[in-house]
């Protein structure tokens, strides 16, 4: 490096760049200096809408999740559906018997729940699909179609928060 510290190749000071107070400004120069803190400002109120919004979903979640399993439970094992002294194990014939029994009362005040049950091309479907906020939890099952055919499924219960 040549030259005298503190000095740039034109033979000017470093600090003169900073302390020169020789430039003009026009009337309308602080105008794109506002408007790059009211966008930065935007951004900021967007992420932290953003971040409040996936916090609530997730506490959201979290407080319906055990609930959620609960119901799915109860399902699993109503002795309308299920097959006798086998758990996790519905009866397809009674499936098919109380397509429209289904708990009315079952879930939160002001929700409507769903219950699925696939298993490969068969599916059974109990309740009324609904919109809003939706929470789903899926269990493994095994679907008894006759006394000699049981084949594997699911069952995916979906509460609906309506509102």
């Amino acid at each position: 490096m040549s030259g005298t510290p503190g000095k740039i190749s034109g033979g000017r000071a470093l600090f003169s760049l900073v302390r020169d107070d020789s430039a003009m400004t026009g009337p309308y120069t602080d105008i794109p200096a506002v408007s790059m803190v009211a966008i930065g400002m935007i951004l900021f109120c967007y992420i932290v809408m953003m971040a409040y919004s996936s916090y609530m979903s997730g506490v959201y979640y979290a407080t319906t999740k055990d609930d959620i399993r609960a119901i799915a439970s109860i399902v699993l094992h109503d002795p309308a559906i299920a097959f006798e002294g086998h758990p996790g194990v519905l009866d397809a014939v009674r499936m098919d018997g109380v397509k429209d029994h289904f708990y009315p009362g079952i879930g939160y005040p002001g929700s409507t729940v769903t219950a699925v049950i696939n298993a490969g091309e068969y599916s059974w479907e109990f309740g009324k699909e609904a919109k809003g906020k939706s929470i789903s939890y899926m269990l493994p099952v095994s679907v008894r179609l006759n006394e000699a055919r049981c084949i594997p499924g699911t069952l995916t219960v979906t509460m609906w928060e309506e509102g």
